[in-house]
């Protein structure tokens, strides 16, 4: 045991010597805290041996008693040199295998109790969808324990689980590459997990776990795997690879020994074809003595670094004493100068004192500043407070001012108004004698006007009294006949005019109709240019961006991406901008695609919210914009979500290089359930004629317009839906084959080209036409007006020549009339006559009142100015009062701020008294850390004590550079030298005296491990012959250590007499097969472990073959007491004699999963 003693048992063959075995772990190992202990040193640590079960000890005292025995002769062997030698060299003491082949009989005899081991024991192997199984539990007895069932049920998985669980890598098994591998078809994540007796006194963390310990390990498809180590009570106590590394330590558990834990594909290969070498690795790399031998060889490379190392510092040591040596001299040297430092130090304590003195005649100063400034102020202060009872008069004269101001103001009022009534009443007057004044106006027009009438009536009844006088003649009857031929000639222009007339509104309707013509040609035309402008820029834009990949995107994204290459926090790379990584196969369909995309092939995609967040904060210090899209990167697969047909869609006709921007697009876009077809019919038919289509979201087709397109869906209500989509505008961001896609822009550059041509064409032909109607239209006009001119002469002709008749016909009962109307015009005259007598009177009645109303106007505003006047004074009272406040205001607060000027002049100079004396407290100080207050000689100063300090520092350097240094520099050199020294000696001689302790203590460990091997070879051997006896064989383990090899010869025949027996290559299988299981046992037997697995150890024997070896099995697990069995055979266990130690699980049968159709074959019909 390990790292403790136990008192010998009465019937060992030594029963009187005590011997402990040490820990044979690797003391390099040890000293590195950071580095895990091997499983072997913790297993002896916890209580477990390497080489043998807690009952094997006395078997290794017995055997080791007069190994360790220092004056044997062999203290001083390098047993490094016997490492490789075969146990047939090394067995030079014939009684060490008389006293092993006793001792181990003695204990095969004894019968002891198997009892279960108080830890380390494992209870229960549970799995979820693991393998072949969905939901599987084993339960394990704390002994022997067999897995039972036939081929296909699981057997294997379970022991695969064990090891899963337990930490071992996937690829150890031998079942599969990586944990995904194991997780059951048709789910995406897995689960095995084990639960640990955690009891007695070797329990692990009883505190925190209890009295069982659970492990389990998680892993999905994706690769992620997960551990959890829980208490009793299912509580979550870690989940760290660590803690459980930990464990297994603790309890011995070496799952990964391949002779411990030996899976189907390595009992295989163990039991029925492994070579001699092959078996000495088992045996060797099973005891864990490789394991030591490699620690050991860790610690030789350590050692030889270390001699090397010494070598360097005694090298370094020389120099180091030669230094100290130097450094000596030098300070001897230094010594000599003190007499000028000492003259230095007294002229600088006179020279700091200096400074004191002055630092307190500058003090003296600012205090006499005190006084005076603090007088200043209380003179201003005075003047303040004159100012400030000057001000309180002047505002109580304003106030004053101010009341007299309203009265005045106050006794206005009721003159105001009395000369308001007096003026109303002079205004009202003066309205009335104004509205007279126009009455007598009117009457004198009228007289006026009448009497202009009665001269006129007097005329016309003169002219009338002489065409009375005169006769008609025949001048009447030709001109009657004249006046007939000019009406019918002003009729016929009349016609003339009318038709001319009706003609405009065709013409009128001509011009509008060519406008709106016009008007319809300008939108093509617009259009036109437009579509031009457009195509000419996406042509030269992919003419320019064959040369630059980043001209399509946002013109700092180049330094985005730049930013996000160099970026290490990123759990997940972000993938983008998307575009980069879409090519396009058929350049047509590039406008509708990138439309349809639209800004998702400027983003990135990426993997988490972090991500997101930091993708963002590159984005914003860049100052680039950047959108972000999170998926989760897994399987995806869109064949079962495309079209059935091999329509083109989005997504076929677009090549991606990374799954997770596909899927991005796909998610985002349904572009594998969008068809492409060309022609606007067609894909409406496909769409729509035959109903629903399966995956068939949307179909895309072109416009007549180069780069515009139309989309056909169903709507959610089943209603057929139609959509224009306008083509992509800005650049091509989909990587394309250039030179295709300039060949198509420019194609649909000249297509645009001719579009707008003929648009040209059919304006310029509209606006012609236009003109034309115009000039139409003007000459209308032009006609009419001469037209209606010829009329209008004509008419005017007629109705000169009629008027002439008219005149010359006399009138019947017009003198009559017109001496009527004069007798009438002279009465109204004699009216208007009147009328104007009348209002002369009443004018002349207004003008009395109208000098009464000035009157009282008068002496109202003379009332009224006068208290105006008071007023007046009274305000510039007022003003001079506010006048004389403001300058009293001024001077107060100019003496106010005289006095906080003052105050502040005050504050800084006794600022400068405290500062001047805190300068004069620490100068004192400083001063007297050198010594006491020293006199300063007559005429001495500052400055010329500063001089003298100057050229006695030169005298000193000079001093100093001829001796390399001041003293303290020296002395302080010599000091580093000299501790350099003592710690390199110091930290050599450690270093020796734990090289020669190491040595010693490797060379110790290298004979304990090979007293080890050789006693573990030894126990082998002799197991090996107990077990083959066990049927009546003899045979014998050769171990080869020189050459590695390992092999077995076994004589079934007992009576032969040769003992040489037989190569295992020349027994039968069932001899070979149990030889190899007694092989196996005894090494078992010799490692010792607490859990040892096998799997299908017997698919190799027959029927009395296998009784036999698993009857010793079983007698033999029942030997090691406390250990745990766990043996897997797909065979049937009814022949086999169990006892209450010993556990079967049968496994279920395999399920056999039958395709569609397929039916079992009847056997019994035959």
């Amino acid at each position: 045991m390990a790292g403790r003693k136990r008192s010998r048992d009465p019937d060992d063959v030594d029963g009187d010597s005590e011997i402990e075995i040490e820990s044979a772990t690797s003391s390099f190992r040890q000293n590195d805290a950071n580095h895990k202990r091997t499983k072997v040193a913790m297993a002896q640590a916890m209580g477990s041996s390497v080489v043998s079960e807690e009952e094997e000890d006395d078997y290794e005292e017995v055997l080791m008693a007069g190994s360790d025995d220092p004056g044997d002769g062999e203290s001083d062997i390098d047993y490094t040199l016997r490492q490789d030698s075969s146990d047939n060299e090394q067995e030079d003491d014939e009684v060490d295998e008389i006293k092993a082949t006793q001792f181990v009989e003695k204990k095969l005899r004894e019968h002891k109790e198997n009892v279960p081991a108080e830890s380390g024991v494992i209870e229960m192997v549970y799995m979820r969808n693991f393998m072949c199984h969905s939901n599987l539990t084993i339960e394990l007895g704390p002994l022997i324990n067999f897995i039972i069932g036939h081929n296909g049920s699981g057997k294997s998985a379970v022991l695969t689980a064990l090891q899963i669980s337990l930490g071992n890598k996937a690829s150890g098994t031998n079942r599969a590459k990586s944990l995904k591998d194991m997780i059951k078809a048709g789910t995406d994540s897995g689960m095995v997990g084990v639960k640990i007796k955690n009891q007695g006194e070797n329990a692990y963390k009883p505190e925190l776990y209890g009295e069982t310990l659970t492990v389990e390990r998680h892993f999905t498809k994706s690769g992620s795997t997960t551990f959890k180590l829980k208490s009793t009570e299912g509580r979550i106590i870690t989940t760290k690879k660590g803690d459980l590394d930990d464990v297994l330590d603790h309890f011995a558990l070496q799952m990964d020994n391949p002779i411990n834990v030996l899976t189907q594909d390595l009992a295989r290969a163990f039991l029925a074809g492994s070579t001699p070498a092959e078996k000495y690795r088992f045996f060797i790399k099973g005891t864990q003595l490789e394991t030591l031998d490699g620690d050991y060889n860790i610690l030789e490379e350590h050692l030889d670094g270390t001699e090397a190392q010494l070598l360097t510092r005694e090298e370094m040591i020389a120099e180091l004493r030669q230094k100290e040596v130097e450094a000596a001299g030098r300070v001897k040297r230094a010594e000599r100068a003190r007499t000028l430092e000492d003259k230095w130090h007294h002229v600088a304590r006179q020279h700091a004192w200096a400074q004191v003195g002055d630092a307190e005649a500058t003090l003296e100063h600012y205090e006499s500043n005190v006084n005076k400034a603090r007088e200043q102020l209380e003179h201003h202060e005075q003047i303040a407070e004159e100012a400030g009872v000057r001000f309180d008069s002047e505002d109580t004269a304003v106030e004053a001012a101010k009341r007299g101001v309203e009265a005045h103001q106050e006794a206005l009022r009721p003159l105001t108004d009395a000369h308001a009534a007096a003026n109303e009443k002079f205004t009202a007057n003066k309205a009335e004698l104004m509205k007279l004044v126009a009455e007598e106006r009117t009457i004198k027009e009228n007289i006026k006007a009448h009497k202009k009438e009665i001269n006129r009536l007097d005329a016309e009844l003169g002219e009338e009294r002489q065409r009375l006088a005169e006769a008609h003649g025949d001048a009447h009857q030709q001109r009657l006949a004249k006046l007939d031929e000019l009406k019918e000639a002003a009729k016929q222009a009349k016609q003339a005019l009318d038709a001319h007339k009706a003609k405009l509104p065709d013409l009128t309707q001509a011009v509008k109709a060519a406008q709106e013509a016009l008007q319809h040609a300008d939108a093509p035309v617009k259009a036109a240019e437009q579509e031009e402008a457009r195509r000419r820029t996406a042509r030269d834009q992919v003419t320019q961006q064959q040369t630059r990949k980043w001209a399509p995107y946002h013109p700092k994204m180049e330094a985005l991406c730049h930013a996000i290459d160099r970026e290490t926090r990123f759990r997940t790379k972000p993938v983008g901008p998307m575009g980069l990584h879409v090519q396009l196969i058929k350049p047509q369909w590039g406008s509708l695609i990138e439309k349809t995309f639209g800004n998702s092939l400027d983003s990135f995609v990426v993997t988490s919210k972090y991500d997101q967040e930091l993708l963002q904060s590159l984005s914003n210090r860049v100052g680039c914009p950047a959108n972000s899209i999170i998926m989760a990167r897994g399987a995806f697969d869109t064949a079962g979500h495309e079209p059935e047909d091999d329509s083109d869609t989005i997504l076929r006709v677009l090549r991606i290089d990374d799954p997770i921007v596909k899927q991005a697009l796909v998610i985002n876009h349904g572009c594998e359930q969008t068809v492409l077809i060309e022609d606007i019919d067609a894909g409406k038919s496909y769409m729509f004629d035959s109903g629903r289509r399966k995956n068939v979201r949307a179909v895309l087709t072109m416009a007549r317009r180069a780069g515009d397109g139309q989309r056909w869906e169903w709507s959610r209500a089943g209603e057929q839906k139609a959509s224009g989509v306008q083509g992509w505008n800005g650049r091509t961001r989909m990587v394309t084959d250039r030179q295709q896609e300039i060949e198509l822009r420019q194609k649909e550059h000249q297509t645009a080209q001719q579009a707008l041509e003929h648009a040209r064409q059919d304006r310029k032909a509209a606006q012609l036409a236009l003109n034309q109607a115009k000039q139409a239209v003007e000459k209308h006009k032009r006609e009419v007006n001469a037209l209606n001119i010829r009329h209008q002469e004509a008419d005017d002709d007629v109705d000169g020549l009629q008027n002439e008749i008219d005149a010359n016909i006399p009138q019947d009962g017009r003198l009559q009339e017109l001496e009527n109307q004069l007798r009438e015009v002279k009465a109204e005259l004699e009216g208007a006559k009147a009328a104007m007598e009348d209002a002369m009177g009443a004018r002349a009645n207004l003008n009395d009142k109208g000098r009464e109303f000035k009157d009282a106007v008068d002496e109202a505003q003379e009332a009224l100015d006068k208290e105006q006047v008071l007023i007046q004074r009274a305000e510039q009272r007022l003003q001079k009062c506010e006048d004389d406040r403001r300058e009293a205001l001024y001077a107060k607060n100019a003496a106010l701020d005289d006095v906080n000027r003052y105050k502040e002049h005050l504050e800084r100079t006794q600022q400068k008294v405290l500062d001047q004396k805190a300068v004069v407290d620490d100068w004192t100080s400083e001063a007297r850390q050198t010594s006491e207050r020293v006199g300063i000689e007559d005429g001495q100063t500052i400055e010329s004590l500063g001089q003298q300090l100057s050229r006695l520092q030169e005298d000193i350097k000079k001093a100093q550079r001829q001796q390399g240094g001041s003293r303290e520099e020296l002395v302080a050199a010599h000091l580093k030298a000299h501790n350099a020294l003592t710690e390199a000696k110091n930290e050599t001689k450690m270093m020796k005296q734990t090289a020669d302790t190491l040595k010693s203590t490797l060379t110790e460990r290298r004979r304990r491990w090979g007293l080890f091997r050789k006693y573990i070879s030894m126990r082998t051997r002799i197991q090996f012959n107990y077990l083959l006896s066990e049927r009546n064989f003899r045979g014998r383990v050769l171990l080869d250590h020189a050459e590695k090899k390992l092999d077995i010869h076994v004589e079934p025949d007992m009576t032969k007499a040769s003992d040489s027996g037989r190569q295992a290559k020349t027994l039968s299988g069932g001899e070979k097969s149990f030889s190899t299981i007694c092989l196996l046992l005894s090494i078992w037997e010799a490692m010792g472990s607490p859990i040892r697995c096998l799997d299908e150890f017997d698919v190799y024997m027959d029927s009395v073959n296998r009784a036999q070896s698993m009857g010793l099995m079983i007698q033999t697990a029942r030997r090691s007491v406390g250990r745990q069995f766990i043996l897997i055979t797909p065979q049937s266990m009814s022949n086999v004699d169990l006892g209450d130690d010993v556990h079967v699980h049968k496994m279920a049968d395999p399920e056999r999963r039958r395709e569609p159709g397929q039916t079992a074959l009847n056997f019994g019909a035959a």
